[in-house]
């Protein structure tokens, strides 16, 4: 069954229309623009498709009859209700069912034209709509000039503020120990550690193999673990 509805506000609002039109014309057209151009004439230059609008006629009843496709409500309701809608310009719901093709867009109510008839109480309308596509605004935030240099000249600070940032710490340069008559790593071990367990940390810093440390020459320069001699 074909029907026409209007409604808003989430159909907290809205009714059925209650005499179907005879018709239900819709209108799509591009937004060309013309130019003349010399030796060429006119012109057309394509743009996006307007919005789609649509309009038809019908008539409210007066009275309750076997035509009418919902209960009855007096004319009236309906006119308070779409010139409240224009009044708040209210974007409503516009749906079409039943008919070759369906319809159920957000629409605005264009024109709405109600008119009395001569020997009768039946109110004739015209009302026209026009499909709504929903938008929204970005809000910007303007950065006065005065804030914009402070912000310039705290972000300056803190770029030097890294630049001057004192480096990490060299790595320490081992002191050296020159082998004399006598000497082993144990004993160099014991001397500066008090332990000469230690040797083998002597021996990995120095490169010397087992087989060689029975046979270390007189004045061979070894390196001594900075932790062994950092002050304490």
């Amino acid at each position: 069954m074909i029907g026409i509805y209007l409604s808003a506000k989430n159909d907290t609002e809205g009714f059925r229309i209650p005499v179907n039109p005879p018709e239900l014309p819709f209108k799509n057209t591009a937004d060309g623009e013309e130019f003349s151009i010399a030796k060429k004439g006119t012109v057309n230059v394509p743009k996006p498709m307007k919005l789609t609008e649509f309009a038809f006629s019908s008539f409210f009843p007066a009275d309750d009859t076997h035509y009418a496709e919902t209960q009855f409500k007096e004319p009236q309701i309906y006119i308070d209700q779409i010139n409240k809608w224009m009044a708040a310009e209210t974007v409503i719901r516009f749906i079409y069912v039943g008919g070759s093709f369906s319809v159920n867009e957000l629409v605005t109510i264009e024109s709405f034209e109600p008119k009395d008839q001569f020997g009768t109480e039946d109110v004739d309308y015209t009302i026209s709509f026009k499909k709504h596509v929903p938008f929204g605004f970005k809000k910007m935030e303007v950065v006065k000039k005065n804030a914009a240099k402070k912000g310039a000249a705290t972000k300056q600070a803190v770029t030097v503020a890294k630049k001057e940032a004192p480096r990490d710490n060299p790595k320490p340069v081992p002191q050296t120990y020159s082998l004399v008559k006598g000497d082993s790593l144990w004993k160099i071990a014991q001397k500066y550690t008090g332990n000469g367990a230690n040797y083998k940390a002597l021996q990995s810093l120095n490169g010397i193999k087992d087989s060689e440390l029975r046979k270390l020459p007189i004045g061979l320069k070894v390196k001594i673990p900075p932790e062994w001699t950092a002050k304490k």
